[in-house]
């Protein structure tokens, strides 16, 4: 993001539609401008205070005012700037319609698992060829199948079995998290992609277990994760890794803890 651009936050749903029609807000109707923020820190502040409700994936779209055919203004924050954000600070008004020819990039909003955005990210090439969202544990993903076929559990009702795709980018890693089902590991492509499992107490163990997937010497295409095990996943230093993740009983984020 260079300084002269600005960012407009919306569901990921909403900028799909209508890809040959400019993007548009309920606010160019009631207040005659569509909302943008200056940079990355706004917009999250602006995420966590007005969307932490919405459900749906979020992204945001960087905009060349220059590409705009409708006016920019800097104006103060209507109705106000959103907590952490200076009173004094001046938010860029769209007196218009969003030209889409005006998007030179897209975010990707991450959350945690209640819901918190945290960051704006770009997606690699994997992830675009994959079509993946940021995780809450870290990585992308993108559910693929889940099972027709449900079973009770504690937490409620659950497909007997779901599957994800699951990429870490180079040197990354996903957080310390346990999942109330088990969970095998697929290695599709990339580099190794190690597993730490920290066992099954209150919190992970200080000597985790290591199990390396891949196809080199020493490495397997394949592991298990039992149900209630600490883990987390790391990536080579400079390669990527992409693996498919299943679960059975189905994954759903009422049966995850993360630290």
């Amino acid at each position: 993001m260079t300084g002269s651009t600005v960012l407009h936050l919306l569901p990921l749903s909403t900028f799909h539609n209508d890809r040959d029609r400019p993007i548009t807000a309920a606010s160019l109707t009631s207040q005659g401008f569509v909302h943008c923020s200056p940079d990355v820190p706004t917009t999250l502040a602006v995420a966590n205070e007005l969307y932490s409700d919405v459900e749906e994936p979020m992204v945001a779209v960087e905009l060349d005012p220059e590409r705009l055919s409708s006016p920019v203004r800097w104006e103060a924050a209507d109705p106000a700037p959103p907590p952490g954000v200076s009173d004094d600070a001046l938010f860029p008004h769209v007196y218009g319609p969003l030209d889409r020819e005006s998007v030179i990039g897209i975010r990707y909003a991450r959350r945690d698992v209640k819901g918190r955005f945290l960051s704006l990210e770009s997606r690699n090439r994997t992830a675009e060829e994959f079509d993946l969202l940021p995780h809450p544990e870290g990585g992308w993903y993108r559910r693929t199948w889940a099972s027709p076929v449900e079973v009770e559990r504690p937490n409620g009702t659950r497909p007997t079995a779901t599957t994800i795709y699951f990429l870490l980018p180079p040197g990354q890693h996903s957080a310390w998290h346990v999942v109330l089902s088990d969970e095998v590991w697929l290695w599709h492509r990339g580099g190794p992609l190690t597993l730490h499992l920290g066992g099954t107490g209150s919190k992970p163990s200080d000597h985790p277990e290591q199990v390396v997937l891949g196809a080199g010497a020493g490495q397997t295409p394949q592991a298990v994760v039992p149900a209630g095990t600490w883990q987390y996943a790391s990536a080579a230093a400079t390669v990527e890794s992409l693996v498919t993740c299943v679960v059975s009983p189905g994954f759903d984020f009422a049966d995850f803890e993360v630290v």
